[in-house]
């Protein structure tokens, strides 16, 4: 099966995945892996379908040829950092920071 062209491919970099695996433990001791699903679900929804329109742009990574976005999830009190290339779909998930008040904390 090929992949959806209209989709983007989402990559995890730089402490994105140390970041998700402690929000994954946190989740599973604070009784909160519905939220952490239910808001996992959505980033990826909007990451793969929509990330130019989901998220603030703040940085041009010109060597790259992409560019930089953020994206706050109050709910969650998570804060989402990611980087969309400028001409291919796709999406490198750069920080998933949980901020101050955030049942995660």
């Amino acid at each position: 099966m090929t992949p959806d062209p209209s989709r983007f491919r989402i990559e995890l970099a730089g402490q994105a995945h140390a970041h998700i695996n402690r929000l994954v433990t946190r989740a599973e001791q604070r009784g909160l892996r519905p939220l952490l699903l239910e808001v996992l679900r959505h980033l990826m929804e909007n990451l793969e379908t929509r990330p130019r329109d989901w998220g603030d742009p703040y940085i041009n990574y010109h060597t790259l040829n992409a560019v930089g976005y953020g994206r706050t999830i109050v709910r969650a009190g998570l804060r989402v950092g990611y980087a969309v290339h400028e001409t291919e779909p796709v999406v490198w998930v750069t920080a998933v920071k949980v901020l101050f008040g955030s049942p995660f904390e």
